[in-house]
């Protein structure tokens, strides 16, 4: 089978698990026997003109990467997020040379969402998997201006307040691809990490910003009051409502989308996986000993959860003091909460990790916990957890409660208040057998749990030829 994907960027000059996915999934399908490309929304470099497409190859899959796609600034530039006349272009020679017997639209980031229209008229089958919410909100995580999940339908003035509001720097781009390329540079990598880390980045954030501004006044983003935000939404929903699927990695995340005017028929809830996750091993429960509480970027913003932790931490204090239990911050932590944390009894900051490293450092995990306030698309680090044995504690919203089962999984934080999530921990110490008893589950149920990758790519495969049939009637 000949598929095409779109997305934006590539590991490790991007990070995280939607373009872990991607990789991963493209990976399968190649050792399947599929031919396989992947266009994609990549690297932004100052001073250098764009767009352009930039052909190489990795691992068996055709790159074909824009570079300084004039979607830069993810989410603040509405008009240009509908419609790119260079972009289609692009897209409609890659599909014309190419000819996918598929393809499949990974996400819309650096991509305007007139490519669904462009893949439409080129008469291949359009598969579009939902593992955000940034066709339906600007700030990709469905959270108005006062934090709320929102799912008004009237969206454009708040839009401006949440999008001005959003902490992202115009120039992010910019600054990763320079920090990408200076940390490769023989000589520069031979240098002392501690100091030549924060030089790269402040050299690099300056150099963005200075080039950002200078876009800026060659070439004007377009409108951005209210109406735009409106129209973005609203355009966005007629395209996904004329693919020929659309793929939910959770249920929550369809029951949003369908309320929110896609047509529930179209969508199809399939739990996505990455490669990783089966290769993690069962850890046993070690009773007799304080309990070990971790959580995975849980600090990385207040989205996903660090207010409510550090909230959390202050009422379970005392325990903390007396030495019933401790809380391990694995990941990248904001700014702001660093002081905070080390000022808390039972906290011990552990950073940032490889993902290679990742099955050593749960190995002495006891109790997961997933403490998101927004609608999280389906939640990673909940199957991480989950595929070594180690029981969740997660708020009962978005992607998270579709593996977060009372007494089978984990437990659910029903309120998402720092109160309950409070009473729920102290209850777990002072009845660790709950733990065990949770642990013995996961392990006995595993096959269940965890999707390998071969299995998912089977699944995919069937799904894209569903679609193909039904295209030929």
């Amino acid at each position: 089978m000949r598929l095409l994907h779109l997305g934006s960027g590539f590991r490790p000059w991007r990070k995280g698990g939607l373009v872990a996915y991607i990789e991963d999934l493209m990976g399968e399908q190649v050792r399947r026997g599929d031919e396989v490309a992947y266009f994609f929304s990549g690297r932004q470099y100052p001073y250098v003109s764009g767009p352009r497409l930039r052909r190489w190859e990795r691992d068996g899959v055709a790159m074909l990467e824009i570079v300084n796609s004039p979607l830069y600034d993810h989410g603040r530039q509405p008009e240009l997020e509908i419609a790119e006349p260079a972009i289609e272009r692009m897209l409609a020679h890659v599909l014309r040379d190419f000819h996918p017997d598929a393809v499949h639209v990974q996400e819309l980031a650096g991509l305007p969402s007139s490519v669904l229209d462009v893949i439409r008229r080129s008469g291949a089958p359009a598969i579009v998997t939902l593992q955000d919410y940034f066709p339906l909100c600007s700030t990709f995580k469905l959270l108005d201006a006062d934090g709320r999940v929102c799912q008004r339908r009237e969206i454009g003035a708040d839009c401006i307040a949440t999008s001005a509001a959003d902490p992202r720097e115009p120039g992010l781009m910019v600054e990763t691809t320079l920090k990408y390329h200076l940390t490769r540079m023989p000589l520069v990598r031979r240098l002392d990490p501690a100091w030549r880390d924060p030089r790269i980045r402040q050299i690099s954030r300056a150099v963005a910003r200075r080039a950002i501004r200078r876009r800026q006044r060659n070439k004007p983003s377009g409108d951005t009051a209210p109406a735009a935000f409106q129209r973005r939404r609203e355009v966005n929903i007629e395209r996904l409502n004329r693919a020929d699927r659309l793929i939910a990695m959770s249920g929550r995340l369809a029951e949003i989308y369908s309320q929110l005017g896609v047509d529930s028929s179209r969508l199809r809830t399939v739990h996505l996986t990455l490669a990783h996750i089966e290769r993690l091993r069962l850890r046993r429960f070690r009773p007799g000993r304080p309990l070990t509480f971790a959580t995975l970027a849980g600090f990385e913003s207040v989205a996903k959860g660090a207010r409510l932790l550090l909230e959390t931490m202050g009422l379970l204090a005392d325990d903390a003091l007396q030495g019933r239990f401790r809380l391990l911050v694995f990941g990248h932590i904001e700014g702001q909460f660093v002081h905070a944390l080390r000022r808390l009894p039972g906290i011990d900051i552990r950073g940032r990790y490889a993902p290679d490293e990742l099955d050593a450092i749960l190995d002495e995990v006891d109790v997961g916990i997933m403490p998101s306030i927004w609608e999280e698309a389906y939640g990673y680090a909940g199957m991480e957890f989950l595929a070594k044995g180690i029981p969740v504690i997660a708020n009962a919203i978005g992607g998270m409660t579709d593996y977060t089962r009372e007494g089978e999984t984990g437990w659910l934080n029903r309120s998402c208040s720092a109160a309950e999530l409070a009473r729920v921990m102290a209850d777990v110490i002072e009845r660790p057998e709950q733990v065990a008893e949770v642990n013995a589950k996961l392990r006995a149920a595993r096959g269940s749990i965890v999707k390998p990758l071969a299995r998912h790519g089977e699944e995919m495969d069937a799904l894209y030829r569903e679609v193909i049939a039904a295209r030929r009637g």
